[in-house]
């Protein structure tokens, strides 16, 4: 049922009804009286026509189930009108759904017995989960002396991924768990520590020709000479990445972080996987239960559970220790938190492949390399 407030102009428009009538009625005027009742029947007319432009109307709206976000993404908005005769004018619409999406639009005209269908292109701040959207659709038909409402439930199933953050460390120069090198680029390509110079071979880069020795060796009745660089680091046959919310006492708790925590892990799994490593993912509010992630598929199992996932409250130190005590010692080690390294360091302990992501360092608007935004 619409709602309906009177306006600047309507309480203007009512106080002259008002001021007129009274007057018509002191002085015994029936032109005054006759323009107070005008006004007075013009307000009525108003609020009953911008009610019923209100009625019958049905909105649904259409999108992609699962989005990324960070990235845009098309909506499709269509409201039906359902009345057979009297069109809607003046509308606006306003869409509030999970990811934090508040969008909205203008609907001029639609008529009775029609449709119309808007198009936008909206980009999901953060992660989140809906089975229906919100919406309120506005109107100050015919005159603009009321303002009528009426809210909507809209059927729009949606599963918003987190942000992906990639850590800093891995993509860093020289980091233990670069992965860049197992993708198609020659191992001549990857950026590393220069090991000397070799004779060129077929498939060699034209940017890696060192053209000094090269002159010498070509002067001799040698051939081309390139750059050899070792690769930086090793790179790991599989990786574990574990996700905490534990802390000493006195440890502040910020929303915030945890968000940024989440999109620093999903970028994490997603690095891993787009490398062929090997993942498994324990974290405190999957209750530790480990989570394999290799293919793409179970990659997109575990943005589904970090789209719906709460902070863990209450997470022990014992729980920590002994889940590291626990792991594959074969595999690198991944630490995420919401909580500064400097409240769960000592309890990390000491392993070869051991990379402990401080989330004190990522600011909300940089750190970590922001991936599709």
């Amino acid at each position: 049922m619409p709602k309906g407030r009177i306006e600047t102009r309507g309480s203007v428009m009512l106080g002259a009804a008002v001021a007129l009538a009274a007057a018509g009625l002191l002085r015994v005027d029936g032109v005054l009286m006759a323009l107070g009742a005008a006004a007075a029947i013009l307000l009525l007319l108003s609020w009953v026509l911008g009610r019923l432009n209100l009625r019958r109307l049905e909105i649904e709206m259409e999108m992609p189930k699962v989005v990324q976000a960070g990235i845009p993404v098309r909506i499709r908005v269509s409201v039906a009108n359902r009345r057979k005769v009297l069109d809607a004018f003046g509308m606006s619409l306003e869409i509030r759904t999970a990811g934090g999406l508040e969008t909205g639009c203008q609907i001029p005209w639609v008529a009775a017995g029609s449709g119309a269908e808007v198009e936008l292109r909206e980009v999901l701040p953060s992660r989140g989960h809906a089975g229906e959207a919100s919406g309120v659709v506005h109107s100050q038909f015919p005159l603009g002396l009321f303002r009528f409402s009426v809210d909507h439930q809209i059927a729009c199933p949606l599963l918003v991924l987190p942000l992906e953050m990639v850590p800093r460390e891995l993509v860093a120069i020289g980091s233990a768990l670069e992965a860049e090198p197992r993708r198609a680029a020659a191992a001549s390509e990857a950026i590393g520590e220069p090991r000397g110079l070799r004779e060129y071979r077929a498939g060699d880069p034209a940017k890696g020709i060192a053209w000094a020795p090269s002159l010498r060796s070509h002067a001799r009745g040698g051939g081309m000479m390139v750059r050899e660089l070792d690769p930086p680091g090793f790179h790991p046959q599989k990786a574990t990445v574990l996700f905490h919310s534990y802390a000493t006492d006195g440890a502040l708790i910020r929303p915030d972080r945890f968000e940024r925590a989440v999109s620093l892990l999903w970028g994490t799994l997603r690095h891993f996987q787009a490398g062929g490593v090997p993942v498994d993912l324990l974290a405190d509010f999957e209750e530790w239960v480990p989570r394999r992630v290799v293919t793409r598929q179970q990659l997109g199992r575990a943005g589904e559970v970090l789209a719906r996932a709460q902070r863990a409250r209450g997470t022990e130190e014992h729980e920590l220790e002994g889940r590291i005590h626990d792991l594959d010692p074969d595999a690198a080690l991944v630490i995420l938190s919401d909580m500064p390294v400097i409240h769960w360091r000592d309890h990390a302990g000491k392993r070869p492949g051991l990379m402990l992501v401080d989330i004190a360092s990522y600011e909300a608007a940089r750190g970590g390399r922001r991936v599709g935004a």
